[in-house]
């Protein structure tokens, strides 16, 4: 499948997710919001929640608050540590921005890199706040941002989309897969599932599985408690 239409499959897959996912209160916490598109579909499924966002660039943070007023936005970066750090804006293509560098398929990419601060969420979201479903797009930074939001993911164990390009993706974070699977499955206790495979009820994938998925594919959920049955409006 060419990699545009997977993109857009990983991304279908994802909103069935969150019609799964969501009660009409659920509250959801996109991490790597980008122009909101995934925000968008977690306030049509869960109007009544409370959301949060988190995105680093500053024009789409300032997008983010003029389009989702009721959303709290944090123009910032996951991390595991509160501070200051530079980011790697990939003007000409903004998805691939980052707290560090990584492979990029084009060779002439337009880098600038800015100064952001960055966040634990486990300091800002607040500790009543309920929290279904957590999106990760954070392009090889994803071990920082989830260590930043463990507590979270202890307390109230949300569903957790996330990308993850293995470890060639994480080189310049000084993280592998190994550091992941060690956060999500060792100390959180979640198990990791393809998108198709968690949303048609099967098994999680052990590490082996694991790791021969990451040879193909780039999104994954991680989950604790009973596999998916059936949407909250069916």
């Amino acid at each position: 499948m060419p990699v545009d239409r997977l993109n857009e499959w990983y991304d279908e897959l994802t909103v069935e997710i969150i019609e799964r996912v969501c009660a009409p209160d659920s509250g959801c916490l996109d991490i790597g919001a980008g122009g909101g598109e995934i925000l968008a579909h977690m306030r049509r499924a869960a109007p009544e929640g409370r959301h949060f966002a988190v995105e680093p660039l500053p024009h789409y943070a300032e997008g983010l608050r003029r389009d989702f007023p009721e959303v709290t936005v944090w123009q910032a970066a996951a991390a595991d540590a509160q501070g200051r750090d530079s980011f790697v804006h990939v003007v000409s293509n903004p998805g691939y921005s980052g707290l560090r560098r990584r492979p990029y398929d084009r060779a002439d990419e337009t880098l600038v890199e800015i100064a952001v601060d960055t966040v634990r969420l486990d300091d800002v979201v607040p500790a009543d706040a309920r929290v279904d479903l957590v999106k990760v797009d954070v392009e090889g930074g994803e071990v920082g941002a989830l260590r930043g939001a463990a507590e979270l993911l202890r307390r109230q164990s949300p569903v957790v989309v996330f990308e993850h390009g293995g470890d060639h993706a994480m080189r310049d974070y000084g993280t592998t897969s190994d550091d992941l699977w060690a956060l999500l499955v060792d100390d959180l206790g979640y198990t990791i599932h393809t998108l198709a495979g968690w949303l048609a009820a099967e098994p999680g994938l052990d590490r082996a599985a694991f790791a021969a998925e990451l040879r193909t594919q780039w999104y994954f959920v991680a989950a604790r408690g009973p596999l998916p049955t059936r949407s909250h409006e069916e």
